[in-house]
């Protein structure tokens, strides 16, 4: 189960704020207690993760880059905001997407540069803008800030943050990009704090460098008025619609993998403790009233996704819709198990079940690991185990290379068995039968993005390996690739990180698909602009592709 970096950063920081401040000046930490802290970081990724050497040219130069940290902290000592920028390249050269340290600051940093950029052909692009007189940049091609390549940035950003692949490397440019904590790692050379001097390439080919102010708070972006109507996700992650009054085309929009029923049934029955807190927080959203007292009455309250998808598919068979869309563009993660639930009701559990044993996984256990997971004990996790794994083994049961594929299957069986009796709601329509596969239109397309991650990512490979068309930009998620964070501090500083405890070969034989997973139907640039910069322009681009459906 994949766990989006932004869902654990959510849960986190509501948690804890650290500031350390004396008389008004920022208070320095002791060299003593830093490297206290520097070896306890090591300690927790060399304990936790599955390989935190494979990337890092091998556990001589991770030492190696560990005592060059050590030895950089000076006799008095550091701030907490320059023991984390410290701390960055360390954790960065893991090569780990999901392996990071969370930013210090009590404060919302402020606005960087006021545009919201897209990806697309590893460029950025200018998607959305925050001023009238701004907007003919829009289309417009990053090429430099403050006097820095693009190429550069890019490479600069890649020094700072674990990456996967060279799409994820942008969407974590784009987040630093658009604040001030950010552009400050990026460019430590910039001065004029007050404005900031990037260069464009305009659409027309024609070149312009602005300065941009550096504002307190930005007003509603300004993008262009899309040709299509996308179903509402104000309150809840996921809708659906139909683009013609004939429903023969359903667009279903799954913006993000948490806030359903079924995904607090589950973590209630792993035993984590946030449960309570964020159910009651999606419930009152979506309910616009106090949650009750009682956990089970707040999660009734809550949509599930078995539910939700049994009503869409039962409505697309009634009409015989010939497509259905699945929209991830948005989508960064949550808890997987819903892209098993919709898979559930158009294809079919035989065939979910053949697609579950195509990608393997191998988990770390950990001291870490039984303090966040409380439940999953070594006794739980031993039975029926040939021989019993101790607490900093490695558990091989999802590789079949390991296991030999008939015990494989069988232990991932038991392994869909397991969370699917933690999952009541789905486990009552699973065990009746009456709507295993459903309805399977003639079509169907899921549309991705950069931003496409974790949890998201995996509906678009699952769906891409049931025979699903793959339209838009590459995901920023690898396949093959490191994730299910854990969360830790460090005991001085209060610097909270996370750290994977999983390897994932979602494409095991396949190392270019399990860097990077190209949609069947790319939207390219040329194709971006010959569609006006449309924010839908891959819905656009798809449609006009099936229009004789």
């Amino acid at each position: 189960m994949r766990i989006s970096i932004k869902t654990k950063i959510a849960i986190i920081l509501s948690l804890l704020f650290i500031s350390f401040s004396l008389n008004g000046q920022v208070k320095k930490i002791e060299k003593n207690l830093l490297m206290e802290d520097i070896r306890q970081l090591a300690q927790i990724i060399e304990s936790s993760h599955p390989d935190p050497y494979i990337k890092g040219g091998g556990k001589i130069e991770f030492n190696r880059r560990l005592q060059k940290l050590i030895l950089s902290i000076p006799e008095e000592g550091l701030t907490h905001k320059e023991f984390y920028r410290a701390l960055l390249p360390f954790v960065a050269s893991v090569g780990d997407g999901h392996t990071d340290i969370m930013t210090p600051s009590s404060e919302p940093s402020k606005p960087g540069i006021p545009i919201i950029f897209g990806i697309v052909e590893g460029s950025l692009y200018v998607a959305k803008v925050f001023s009238e007189e701004q907007k003919l940049l829009i289309g417009s091609k990053l090429l430099s800030i403050e006097g820095v390549s693009f190429n550069e940035i890019v490479k600069r950003q890649g020094e700072i943050s674990g990456w996967d692949n060279e799409y994820q490397i942008l969407t974590k440019l784009c987040s630093n990009l658009g604040n001030i904590a950010g552009l400050e790692l990026l460019f430590p050379k910039w001065k004029e704090k007050d404005s900031i001097k990037a260069t464009f390439l305009l659409p027309s080919g024609k070149y312009k460098e602005i300065r941009f102010p550096i504002l307190e708070k930005l007003p509603a972006p300004l993008e262009i008025t899309s040709r299509i109507s996308l179903p509402s996700v104000e309150k809840i992650d996921f809708n659906y619609s139909f683009l013609d009054k004939d429903k023969k085309i359903c667009l279903l929009r799954i913006d993000g993998m948490f806030s359903y029923r079924e995904n607090f049934e589950f973590f209630k029955n792993m035993g984590v403790e946030w449960v309570n807190l964020y159910a009651r927080r999606i419930y009152e959203k979506y309910n616009n009233k106090k949650a009750p007292d009682k956990i089970e009455e707040v999660m009734e309250g809550i949509p599930s996704a078995t539910e939700f998808f049994r009503d869409m598919v039962m409505e697309m068979k009634k009409a015989k819709s010939k497509a259905l869309i699945v929209d991830v563009r948005k989508n960064s993660g949550g808890n997987s198990l819903m892209s098993y639930i919709l898979g559930y009701f158009l294809y079919g559990k035989e065939k979910i079940k053949d697609i579950s044993i195509t990608s393997i996984s191998i988990k770390k256990y950990s001291d870490l690991y039984f303090t966040l997971y409380k439940d999953d004990t070594l006794e739980k996790i031993n039975q029926g185990k040939p021989f019993p794994l101790l607490k900093d083994d490695y558990d091989f049961s999802e590789d079949p290379n390991f296991m030999g594929k008939e015990n494989f299957i069988r232990e991932r069986e038991k392994e869909m068995e397991k969370w699917i009796k933690m999952i009541p709601t789905f486990m009552k329509v699973f065990v009746a039968g009456d709507f295993d596969g459903l309805y399977l239109p003639d079509k169907v397309f899921v549309i991705c993005s950069p931003w496409t991650y974790s949890s998201g990512y995996q509906l678009t490979s699952m769906f891409y390996k049931l025979g699903a068309t793959l339209v838009g930009i590459p995901s920023g998620q690898a396949g093959n690739c490191f994730g299910d964070v854990l969360i830790f501090t460090l005991k001085n500083s209060g610097i909270r990180g996370m750290v994977s405890h999983k390897q994932f070969l979602d494409f095991p034989e396949d190392s270019l698909k399990g860097r990077i997973l190209k949609p069947h139907i790319e939207l390219t640039y040329k194709e971006l602009k010959k569609r006006g910069f449309d924010p839908n322009a891959e819905i656009i681009l798809l449609l006009e592709k099936i229009k004789g459906i």
